[in-house]
């Protein structure tokens, strides 16, 4: 019987919602929740803890709650304070927000540890609140304190979390129960199709059913999990494709890529660098990166053959681990399929 979770929102629409509630306040009003937009399709409704008015600002608080993915950032405050203006819209950010500090993430040194993705989020709840031009500042009272428990100093993200987040919603693709979820949509796809993808992350997903139609499963973590799964229900080809992040430790070995499992990501960069015949001088700005993103910036135009390198080791774990063929897809941030075995 597959056990039920309960979904959570990212920190992303926590503060899209937060804004929203800041920008209705201009009205007179404090609503207790708020619907935002979400970049598929879906609307949420968010509970809103608090709106208040502080000087020319007003400010909207909503807690992260993370549903059922174990996630230290659970319960936490996002706090959004709104002030209208001219010349467009500003995002910035204040207490418990980290600021980048190592190229390769998708924002850029210098700026507030807000990606892409939220920003449109939170652009969009205002735009529907009817502020278009101001200044929106992010704040996460104790993030500094909760970024301590996370990744973010090894990536280069200091004095507080990442608002993060690419469809606003969290699954819980981390926890063993999912491991079921994932059996069920195999057995769904088995029905139709001859051919598994599994994808690894919601872009992973998004890029892989362009490219492959209904045959995709999304099983975050649990990738040797899904593999053997797949090859037990008869599946005539297997595909695993994915972003570098994770892929990367797949051709380490790792069956399963969560954090607590396993790392080995710039050694095993590093040793694909080194076997793709990749300069000295080069291999040695990968090894002292503190992301697999800002490891691939340094490669320049050596990237893309680090990657087929590193499509061939994980294409190489897999079929070891699974004892039969397995293919291997990889795409780059933008959805270009960049490495394949």
């Amino acid at each position: 019987m597959l056990t039920l979770r309960r979904l959570g929102i990212t920190t992303g629409a926590a503060a899209a919602a937060a804004a929203k509630a800041a920008a209705l306040c201009f009205r007179g009003e404090a609503p207790r929740s708020v619907t935002i937009p979400t970049p598929v399709g879906l609307r949420l409704e968010i509970l809103v803890e608090r709106v208040y008015k502080s000087g020319e600002w007003c400010c909207g608080e909503v807690r992260k709650f993370s549903g059922d993915n174990p996630d230290v950032l659970n319960g936490a405050l996002v706090r959004a304070c709104v002030k209208p203006g001219s010349g467009g819209l500003k995002i910035t950010c204040g207490e418990g927000v980290g600021i980048v500090t190592r190229p390769g993430l998708s924002v850029p040194p210098g700026e507030c540890a807000i990606n892409p993705v939220p920003r449109l989020m939170i652009t969009e709840a205002l735009r529907e609140a009817g502020l278009a031009e101001g200044t929106v500042l992010i704040e996460v009272p104790g993030g500094e304190r909760l970024a301590e428990l996370t990744m973010n100093k090894d990536v280069g993200i200091v004095g507080g979390i990442s608002i993060l987040g690419t469809t606003g919603i969290e699954f819980p693709s981390s926890s063993k129960e999912y491991v079921k979820h994932i059996k069920t949509e195999l057995e769904a796809v088995r029905a139709v199709s001859r051919a598994a993808v599994l994808a690894v992350g919601n872009k992973a997903v998004q890029y892989a059913r362009r490219d492959f139609g209904d045959a995709v499963v999304k099983v975050g973590d649990w990738i040797g999990a899904a593999v053997k799964m797949a090859v037990r229900m008869g599946f005539e080809a297997v595909t695993v494709a994915g972003l570098p992040g994770k892929l990367v430790k797949v051709a380490a070995g790792a069956m399963n890529t969560h954090s607590k499992y396993c790392d080995a990501r710039l050694e095993t960069l590093t040793y694909c660098a080194l076997a793709a015949g990749v300069p000295p001088e080069v291999v040695a700005r990968v090894l002292g990166a503190g992301s697999v993103a800002e490891a691939l910036y340094h490669l320049g135009g050596y990237r893309d053959v680090v990657l087929s390198a590193i499509a061939r080791r994980a294409k190489e774990r897999l079929v070891r681990f699974a004892k039969r063929d397995v293919r291997v897809v990889v795409y780059d941030e933008g959805g270009r399929r960049v490495a394949e075995a």
